[in-house]
């Protein structure tokens, strides 16, 4: 899953639109039409998705044949705009069970949009369903220790390489065979230095790794310099701390040193910086020898650019014998205000969410599984050093103010690819921007384990 943002006023705006949990608690017992007690909707995945979330949903009524599934493609709030949910819980259509991405679980369990499945889990004696989840997937469902939902796919970000360009300009491939671990990030920028090419007229004609495209977040970059942004005992984030000002300052330095406007002329022309096409980028384009991408990309590269040989291995770290790190996303089966909580909405989120589902829906989308028992399908076997990938991983801090967090951050990377701010002054913006909304919530702390890696 990619980082998106979202405006401050929006978010701001969809709380205030919500009002207290409290508040959205009375809505429960809004008119919900006249949809048979047997008839459940869920709002799921768009576009090129649909038909294998449909294979999915054969499977389930096969399973219960006295259950129908309608299914709406509906936005997952990936943006962080949560209007049409909103809407649909003040109108009494609430869907029964929505395919949601699972980073806004706890700013939307914190507003009242979601209902917690704890209750679900008991009635239905499903203790123990969790024990089988990726530990950072559960909990980024989770607020102040009540569950919302159960996670059905992820990801993990590395570094992907151009086998070709790096062979032309001389580089030993083996030295990036994951056998061998992680490269540092010094060595990466010295292999890129190899294949980078100017023209007569000084323009950028092919790069190595450009540090700040495709997942080359900031916030990527600085799990390995060892952020952790969240005081549990504080109750307090912190966007000004030493090490998330290296890794902006890494690509401050790194932007400075090759040029803002030429670097940015050289993968607009490939990459338009808003709106790209999926087959749209400079790596997918030959044209660069990293980047950083989802282990998702595998399947563009497939559709997109089937004769790119490339390879892929860890993010670099920062020094060598430096442990692997790398994040991950994804979606959830969710249950919004308004959900019946039925057995048979449980068992379409069970189902959905859980083997029956995820072993359907994993190897066509190529999303990893959540589920631990799932990492050695030879459905999967492909995507098995991604999987292998996933003991050394963690997921954005599940906070209430998530989106927020993330578009303060996504705004400070923007100006270190035009060189407009120091990353000191940057964040500090970004912390006066957040931080109050933060304290709002206090009391507040985060999931037990949070980032603390192992399966």
């Amino acid at each position: 899953m990619s980082g998106v943002t979202v405006s401050r006023r929006r978010f701001l705006g969809g709380a205030a639109a919500l009002g207290t949990a409290a508040g959205l608690g009375g809505l429960a017992g809004c008119s919900r039409g006249e949809r048979p007690a047997d008839e459940l909707l869920l709002w799921g995945v768009s576009g090129d998705q649909v038909p294998n979330q449909q294979k999915v949903l054969d499977g389930f009524t096969a399973a219960h044949p006295g259950v129908k599934v309608v299914a709406r493609s509906v936005p997952s709030a990936v943006d962080g705009d949560a209007t049409p949910v909103i809407t649909a819980v003040r109108g009494g259509d609430a869907p029964d069970v929505w395919y949601m991405d699972r980073f806004t679980g706890a700013q939307y369990a914190a507003i009242g949009l979601l209902e917690p499945i704890d209750d679900l889990i008991k009635e239905f004696g499903d203790e123990g369903i969790t024990d089988d989840y990726l530990r950072f997937g559960v909990n980024e469902l989770t607020y102040q220790g009540r569950l919302y939902g159960l996670p059905v796919g992820t990801d993990v970000r590395a570094l992907y390489y151009n086998k070709t360009l790096l062979r032309d300009a001389g580089v030993d491939l083996d030295e990036l065979d994951p056998k061998n671990g992680p490269l540092t990030v010094e060595r990466v920028f010295e292999l890129s230095g190899k294949v980078t090419k100017k023209d007569a007229r000084g323009n950028y004609t092919q790069m190595g790794l450009v540090p700040w495209l495709d997942q080359g977040w900031g916030y990527t970059w600085s799990i390995g310099t060892g952020a952790v942004y969240f005081d549990d005992r504080a109750c307090g984030l912190d966007l000004t701390a030493a090490p998330v000002v290296a890794a902006f300052q890494m690509l401050a330095d790194w932007g400075r040193d090759a040029g803002h406007s030429q670097v940015n002329a050289f993968t607009n022309s490939y990459q338009p910086p808003t709106n790209a096409a999926p087959s749209q980028s400079a790596f997918l384009a030959g044209k660069t020898a990293f980047t950083v991408q989802t282990s998702t990309t595998v399947f563009g590269l497939k559709k997109y650019a089937p004769d790119l040989e490339y390879g892929f291995t860890f993010l670099p770290v920062q020094k060598a014998g430096d442990q692997p790190y790398t994040w991950s996303g994804g979606f959830s089966v969710v249950a919004p205000k308004g959900s019946r909580m039925t057995r048979e909405v449980w068992e379409l989120m069970k189902f959905y969410g859980g083997k029956p589902g995820q072993q359907i829906f994993s190897p066509a989308t190529k999303s990893l599984p959540t589920l631990k028992s799932l990492f050695d399908e030879r459905s999967l076997a492909d995507m098995k050093p991604f999987i292998d990938q996933l003991e050394y991983s963690t997921s954005r801090p599940p906070i209430p103010v998530s989106s927020l967090w993330w578009d303060a951050l996504v705004q400070v990377h923007s100006a270190m690819k035009i060189g407009s701010q120091t990353p000191a002054s940057a964040l500090e913006r970004a912390q006066a921007r957040v931080g109050p909304q933060m304290e709002a919530y206090c009391p507040f702390t985060m999931p037990e384990g949070y980032g603390q890696k192992g399966l």
